[in-house]
C-alpha cells in the first residue's frame, strides 16, 4: 500500500474561476470530491475525448496506479468501495429505506428533470444564445459560431431520441414544475433531505444541479421558481457557504436575508 495521499483529477467542461460548472454532472462529482476532503484538480476537456464520450470522467491515483473511471455515478461508487472517501449515506446514519428513497429521486433528477432542464437551454432560442455564450463565448467568432451549432445539433438529437424532445416546452415546464414541487416538499422543514444532522448523497447531488442550473442563465423558468421559495434558497446558501463560498454571485442570488 502506497503513503501517497489519493488524487483525482476530474475532467469536465471547461468551468469559469469561482461560478459552478455548466456541467451539472460535472457540479455533481466536484461536490462530492470537495465535502469528501480528498485532493482533487480540475482540468478541461470535451464529451469527445471522453471514454464514454461524455464528461466528467476522472483520473484516480492511489496505491501506485492511476485508474480512468468514466460517468459521475461510478467514479463516486470507485472512491468509496475503494475508501478513498468516506459514504456520504454512511456518515449520514441513513437506513436502507432512506437509501433507497435517495436513489429515486437521484435518478429522478438525473434522468427526468436535468433532461428538462438542458431542454430549455439549447431547444429555446432566447435560453440557447445565453447558454451558448457562456460554453463557448471565450472562442474566435468563427469556433464560436461553428461549436454552438455543432453543439445544438448533437443536444436537440439525443434529446429527442431521449423522448424530452419530442414535449413541447409547455410539457416540459409542467415536468420541472412538477420535480420542483417534489424536491420543495422533501426539504420544507429541515436543513437536509433526510432531516439536520448532516447532508448524504442525494442532498450532493441535488445541490450539484441547483447550483449549476443557478448559474447558468439558460434556465430562466426553474430559476424563477428556486429564488421564490425560501426552503430552496436556503438549501443552496448553506450548501453553497460551506463548500464552495467562493461562488460569491451565486450566494448573493439566493441570500434569504436579502429578501427581508
Amino acid at each position: 500500500m502506497s503513503n501517497i495521499a489519493p488524487h483525482v483529477i476530474l475532467l469536465g467542461v471547461p468551468k469559469k474561476p469561482n461560478t459552478p460548472s455548466g456541467s451539472g454532472f460535472c457540479q455533481k462529482l466536484e461536490t462530492f470530491l470537495r465535502f469528501s476532503g480528498v485532493s482533487y484538480e480540475l482540468r478541461d476537456s470535451r464529451p469527445y475525448n471522453a471514454p464514454k464520450g461524455k464528461v466528467p470522467y476522472a483520473e484516480i491515483t492511489h496505491d501506485g496506479q492511476t485508474v480512468t473511471v468514466p460517468d459521475s455515478h461510478f467514479i463516486i461508487q470507485y472512491l468509496v468501495e475503494h475508501d478513498l472517501i468516506k459514504d456520504p449515506d454512511v456518515l449520514a446514519g441513513l437506513t436502507t429505506a432512506q437509501r433507497a428513497e435517495s436513489r429515486a429521486f437521484q435518478a429522478y433528477v438525473e434522468e427526468l428533470l436535468y433532461g428538462a432542464i438542458v431542454y430549455d437551454r439549447w431547444y429555446i432560442d432566447e435560453n440557447y444564445e445565453k447558454t451558448a455564450g457562456d460554453a463557448f463565448g471565450d472562442m474566435p467568432w468563427p469556433v464560436r459560431s461553428m461549436m454552438s451549432w455543432y453543439f445544438r445539433r448533437r443536444v436537440t438529437a439525443t434529446l429527442y431520441s431521449a423522448g424530452v424532445g419530442r414535449h413541447s416546452q409547455e410539457e416540459v415546464h409542467v415536468l420541472q414544475k412538477e420535480a420542483f414541487e417534489a424536491l420543495e416538499a422533501k426539504f420544507a422543514g429541515h436543513k437536509y433531505f433526510h432531516g439536520d444532522e448532516c447532508p448524504s448523497r442525494i442532498d450532493l447531488t441535488v445541490y450539484g444541479f441547483l447550483a449549476n442550473i443557478l448559474g447558468s442563465g439558460g434556465n430562466p423558468y426553474f430559476t424563477s421558481m428556486v429564488l421564490k421559495s425560501t426552503v430552496m434558497k436556503s438549501f443552496v446558501e448553506q450548501m453553497t457557504a460551506s463548500l464552495f463560498p467562493e461562488y460569491e454571485d451565486l450566494l448573493r442570488k439566493v441570500d434569504v436575508n436579502a429578501d427581508q
